[in-house]
């Protein structure tokens, strides 16, 4: 690769290093630094998914070993080229929209953020949540109060690509 691995380093903004750092969080179950077979194993059981051995270990296959962030954020940025930022949101959200309504339940998301994982603070879940469009009903909460719901195509949009926008 033409200038080194290093170069993909260079077109990440502060905010998309901050999301992709709660990202690999989210996958590094047991909190040691290193997403492994047995963390991505996990996170998809979180998701309600079973992968077999020879599933995770194609997941894995030509990744550098160990995946530490600086590799995670590597790969991210490599695989994101040939993709569509937005969808690969989307996909990854839409594990919580297990009625194909378009809408995640904003308590049940931010729930999952502070329960698993590198467990997110009430606070930095709200953060994590800020740019999220939240629509209230037709359900009710427990409480008796409609509940908030987010539109995770416009959060997805919000919160996607990965490259710089202030190049010259």
């Amino acid at each position: 690769m033409p200038g080194g691995s290093m170069d993909f380093l260079k077109d990440l903004n502060e905010p998309k290093v901050y999301e992709l750092k709660k990202a690999f969080c989210l996958f590094d179950l047991d909190g040691d630094g290193i997403i492994s077979e047995q963390d991505l194993k996990n996170t998809f059981l979180t998701l309600g998914l079973e992968k077999s051995e020879a599933e995770l270990i194609k997941m894995f296959d030509g990744v550098v070993q160990p995946l530490k962030l600086d590799v995670f954020l590597l790969l991210v940025l490599q695989r994101a080229n040939g993709l569509a930022p937005k969808d690969v949101m989307v996909n990854a959200l839409r594990f919580w929209d297990r009625a194909n309504t378009g809408f995640i339940d904003k308590e049940k998301f931010k729930f999952d953020l502070m329960t698993y994982g590198d467990r997110f603070t009430a606070e930095e879940a709200e953060d994590a949540l800020a740019d999220a469009m939240v629509t209230r009903g037709p359900q009710i909460t427990r409480d008796g109060e409609l509940m908030e719901k987010i539109d995770y195509m416009d959060f997805a949009e919000n919160i996607s690509g990965f490259q710089r926008t202030d190049h010259k």
